[in-house]
């Protein structure tokens, strides 16, 4: 039956194609790699931008209207199906003949109250992790006491006035086993936006447990067991990403938004920022936690680029996420680690040769024939060590807002390395610094909220003049 199908596809060129879309203000081009006919009707056209990112167009379009009035209008004009409201303003719609997906994501783009427009891709999503192979088990991310490199996250001192209880934190990744003994008994949630929800997120589409080794990593909970995670009593939200569309992720992180979880970690990314991502970003960044704004972790990626190049618009570079890259057991930016005037912090990535000691999928269905990974690398692992920095912060002081959090961090990163730092501190390799979970916590709890203060005086000026 599956030779029969395979033998049914018959490639087409499809002349009505249009060749760009529209994203982030800019025109970006494409190539049409490959369009498929299945039973006479047509299925997935097969594109790619000039920097190489594989994409798949459907027949189904995001719109976001800055003029809601309009929003019929349009509809109406360009027998628009709706589907379902991702956001306020932010809505999936269905055309009736794929090919031209593009070209009416474009029209609509100019038209006039229309923020941006543009197909609901499938794009390809890349784990940030580069090797997987046992090692040494040692926790030198979180306390270096075998390397003496000081090249630890300082977390004694933070463990000292809390482990993260009652902060909700996200992964948002591959396959999480939900059963580990590791994880189970900090699980607080789990979903998988991958299927509709009809698997548990450990039942990985694609049989890959990267998730797992990040979750851990975070939130490996204190039982005398395996390791254990940067905020040990954080309550987790081990939830399975979608491969299917971009939609699907922002019902995703909506979902996050309404079920009050505090801080998102993502070690992923596709090397395309779309607007829909932008979008729901700024709404999770500004108006999350009751507008105190949730914090939004990216791993920058491991493939030693210059984030700055053009035709480059990964998801770490929204300005509304915190962008992490890796450093080594010797103090050091590890060789992988991309870097550009995106990147805001570093923390723990680890090398080849010693990487960091995480959870792995229980028995023989993960890397390792074991329940642990000895040896995961690469900014994947340093994301969720700066997640779980924050989820110690907040369960310190929970009024700190999103723009707090990131001054703390500022303010307490360590300023390590050869690149020079400008006047504002940060320089385009370490970014502000790699992080110290001690130092941030203990400024946590005495941090007198800035945005608070300033509310609070402009309401007293205002009451007495």
């Amino acid at each position: 039956m599956i030779k029969k199908v395979l033998m049914l596809l018959l490639a087409f060129n499809i002349s009505a194609f249009a060749d760009f879309y529209y994203s982030q203000g800019k025109k970006h081009n494409l190539k049409t790699l490959k369009t498929t006919k299945a039973f006479g009707k047509s299925s997935s056209i097969l594109v790619q931008n000039d920097h190489g990112a594989t994409l798949v167009v459907n027949n189904q379009l995001i719109v976001c209207f800055d003029d809601k009035s309009t929003q019929k209008m349009i509809e109406n004009n360009y027998g628009l199906t709706h589907i379902k409201a991702l956001t306020n303003s932010m809505h999936l719609y269905q055309v009736k003949d794929k090919t031209k997906t593009l070209s009416i994501a474009n029209k609509i783009y100019e038209e006039k109250g229309v923020k941006f427009s543009h197909p609901d891709f499938k794009t390809t999503k890349k784990t940030r992790a580069i090797t997987r192979d046992p090692h040494a088990d040692l926790l030198w991310h979180l306390d270096d006491n075998v390397f003496n490199n000081h090249a630890d996250i300082n977390i004694l001192p933070a463990w000292r006035h809390t482990k993260g209880a009652g902060v909700k934190v996200a992964v948002y990744d591959e396959g999480i086993d939900i059963d580990h003994i590791d994880l189970k008994e900090n699980i607080y949630a789990y979903a998988n936006f991958n299927d509709a929800g009809t698997n548990l997120p450990g039942s990985s589409d694609d049989k890959s447990w990267h998730g797992t080794a990040v979750a851990g990593i975070l939130a490996a909970q204190e039982n005398n067991k395996g390791g254990v995670g940067v905020a040990p009593q954080a309550s987790l939200y081990a939830i399975r990403y979608s491969d299917k569309s971009i939609s699907k992720d922002i019902q995703a992180y909506k979902w996050f938004m309404n079920e009050g979880v505090s801080v998102i970690n993502n070690s992923w990314g596709t090397y395309l920022q779309l607007d829909a991502y932008e979008e729901i970003f700024e709404e999770l960044a500004t108006k999350g936690r009751n507008g105190k704004g949730i914090i939004i972790v990216f791993a920058s990626g491991n493939t030693k680029q210059n984030l700055d190049e053009v035709g480059i618009h990964d998801e770490s570079e929204s300005k509304f996420v915190i962008s992490v890259t890796a450093s080594t057991q010797d103090n050091l930016i590890a060789k992988y680690s991309n870097f550009g005037s995106s990147i805001d912090f570093t923390a723990p990535g680890g090398s080849v040769e010693n990487g960091l000691f995480t959870t792995d999928a229980s028995g023989t269905k993960g890397y390792n024939n074991s329940d642990y990974n000895y040896n995961f690398v690469g900014t994947s692992g340093a994301a969720p060590i700066v997640s779980g920095t924050v989820a110690l912060m907040l369960s310190a002081n929970p009024k700190l807002t999103r723009n707090s959090i990131i001054e703390i961090l500022k303010d307490t990163a360590q300023k390590l390395g050869n690149y020079p730092y400008d006047e504002k501190g940060r320089n385009n390799h370490w970014g502000y610094g790699k992080i110290d979970a001690g130092r941030a916590v203990e400024l946590a709890i005495s941090y007198e909220n800035s945005d608070l203060k300033n509310f609070a005086q402009t309401m007293f000026s205002e009451i007495f003049e």
